[in-house]
């Protein structure tokens, strides 16, 4: 799969560490918007959460990570009930702070389950997380804005490098 992603996006897609910190790096203006946070009840399986029950009641939290007023991706974070019950609560208590900078910096944290995939809409992945042993799904869509930085970022270091 890897060598069918796009050279703008492959960094993005298969990054191990945090998107946030990698986005940082790049954004002079970066903040996190927060589109909806509510419990839902999930109708399941949904493939990370094969232990769930159905209908399986979650904290969904979607948000946009910014440059500046320039959407650059667009997240959603599942988080069952039982896992706020076991110990994840304050990840309802976010509000516009970022969830990479608490799951990266969390000792013990492991994230695994990692799906890459591309819909009518861009290229997006899919990650499980453990904290504290309590699971979590986070997708992250790149839009095109990202894209196009990126597109620009990579042609400018390569027209630096040829000459």
């Amino acid at each position: 799969m890897e060598s069918n992603l796009p050279n703008e996006l492959r960094y993005w897609l298969t990054l191990p560490t945090s998107l946030t910190q990698a986005l940082k790096r790049r954004a002079d203006d970066f903040s996190v918007e927060v589109l909806e946070q509510r419990q839902i009840n999930l109708a399941l399986p949904i493939d990370g959460f094969h232990d769930q029950q159905a209908p399986c009641p979650m904290f969904s939290r979607k948000v946009l990570l910014k440059q500046g007023d320039t959407p650059w991706v667009a997240a959603h974070t599942l988080i069952p009930l039982s896992s706020l019950a076991g110990g994840l609560n304050q990840l309802t208590q976010l509000a516009n702070k970022p969830l990479g900078e608490l799951l990266f910096a969390t000792p013990g944290m492991r994230k695994d389950h990692l799906q890459v995939c591309t819909t009518g809409l861009g290229w997006g992945r899919r990650a499980r997380y453990h904290l504290h042993h309590q699971p979590l799904l986070v997708s992250e869509f790149f839009l095109p804005e990202l894209i196009l930085y990126e597109h620009k970022r990579l042609t400018l270091l390569h027209q630096t490098h040829s000459t």
